[in-house]
């Protein structure tokens, strides 16, 4: 009996743990890119963003996230040396951004052991045995997606985006997750 006891308690130590890690893991930022294998990002020297009105932005209390976004692809690129061009009509690339939010659902199932002896009582035959638990979780996901077209040919040769779960203090003081997620994104740009 006390042999059972001990290895149900790591088993359950071993679960929580592992949802811990995993649940643990949900709110990281996720990034990926894809690019144009014909493109020739070495000749890219100037820059302009797209001018347009961001009215999928679907976080109507801070109407700023879309202006810190542009803001900050500015100064990252110019960090890295490229130059803003005044005339957009002379930039080597355009960029464009996108942002929004949506609610997404969560479940997991996963093995539960029910407490007890099994079958037949302490001396009985069986032992613990297994169910299933379902775990349900709301939360809202915002994405962040970088586009880099040429300027000349008005081709579309890379794409960048970000994912994270947001927080009620991402959305409260949004400046430096957004600065985090479009460094994250532009880390990939220009491609090797």
């Amino acid at each position: 009996m006390i042999r059972q006891r001990i290895g149900t308690r790591y088993s359950w130590v071993g679960l929580v743990l592992t949802f811990g890690l995993v649940s643990g893991c949900a709110t990281e930022l996720r990034v990926g890119s894809d690019y144009d294998r014909s493109a020739t990002f070495r000749n890219y020297q100037t820059f302009t963003v797209m001018e347009r009105e961001h009215l999928g932005l679907e976080n109507p209390l801070n109407p700023l996230v879309a202006a810190r976004v542009e803001d900050a692809i500015r100064a990252d690129l110019r960090e890295r040396g490229y130059v803003e061009a005044s005339d957009p009509q002379v930039a080597d690339f355009t960029i464009d951004f996108t942002i929004g939010s949506r609610e997404r659902t969560d479940i997991a199932t996963y093995p539960q052991a029910y407490a007890g002896c099994g079958w037949g009582g302490p001396r009985g035959w069986g032992g613990p045995y297994w169910g299933d638990a379902v775990d349900v979780r709301q939360y809202r996901e915002g994405t962040l997606s970088i586009d880099v077209f040429d300027a000349h040919s008005h081709r579309p040769v890379w794409h960048g985006w970000a994912k994270k779960e947001i927080s009620d203090d991402d959305i409260e003081h949004s400046a430096g997750p957004v600065q985090r997620a479009v460094a994250a994104v532009l880390a990939k740009f220009p491609p090797p």
